[in-house]
């Protein structure tokens, strides 16, 4: 048996045992990707409206799940994956059409925006990640949203901006997912927020 020499040794020792426990301890965790409205008025808008995305090839594991963030150990090391059913372009796009459609809008989504759309949006460039880096006695999280969107009035290209969003925190070791897909949502709506104003100002009838 072996016996601490101090109590600074054994609390250094406790928390190497504790660090490398959690690391071991570190396997795939599945989140949802879910959107609640913005507590936000965007006017009472009218007129037809077509989204679109392209997404670029996503990560996928072997299981189909998609692969959005990484779960690492004290070092930075990945252990794990944090894991979806549903793409991030689908994520992003049904929460714009859910507001769309909220300010008044008749919202279609198309596979690609007609030649002839009065109006259109299109999403590309969708990227987001999040890094769950663990400590002793608490876990540092690290998220990044970021997507472009052009607007198009009658087929031509009318504005182009990007959407960023971020968030850094400090969580404890045993959060829950729900605390990771909180903070998934809360970016989106805070993007979500940037752009509706933008796509109102170009594109809205109603006041």
């Amino acid at each position: 048996m072996t016996f601490c020499r101090s109590s600074l040794h054994c609390i250094l020792a406790g928390s190497v045992l504790a660090a490398g426990l959690a690391g071991c301890a570190a396997v795939d965790q599945k989140v949802g990707l879910g959107y609640a409205q913005v507590d936000r008025s965007f006017g009472r808008q009218s007129g037809d409206i077509a989204v679109s995305r392209v997404e670029a090839a996503p990560a996928r594991n072997l299981k189909g799940e998609w692969v959005i963030g990484s779960l690492n150990n004290v070092h930075g090391v990945h252990q794990a994956d944090l894991l979806t059913d549903r793409s991030l372009g689908e994520w992003i796009s049904e929460a714009l059409l859910l507001e769309l459609k909220h300010a008044g809008y008749t919202v279609t989504y198309t596979s690609s925006l007609p030649a002839d759309a009065p109006r259109g949006i299109l999403i590309t460039n969708i990227n987001a990640f999040m890094n769950v880096n663990q400590g002793v006695v608490s876990a540092d999280l690290r998220h990044e949203l970021k997507f472009n969107i052009d607007l198009f009035l009658n087929g031509v290209k009318t504005k182009s901006f990007n959407v960023a969003s971020r968030d850094n925190q400090t969580i404890p070791l045993t959060a829950s997912k729900e605390t990771k897909e909180k903070v998934m949502l809360q970016s989106l709506q805070d993007a979500i927020q940037q752009i509706m104003p933008e796509i109102v100002a170009l594109t809205g009838t109603g006041k």
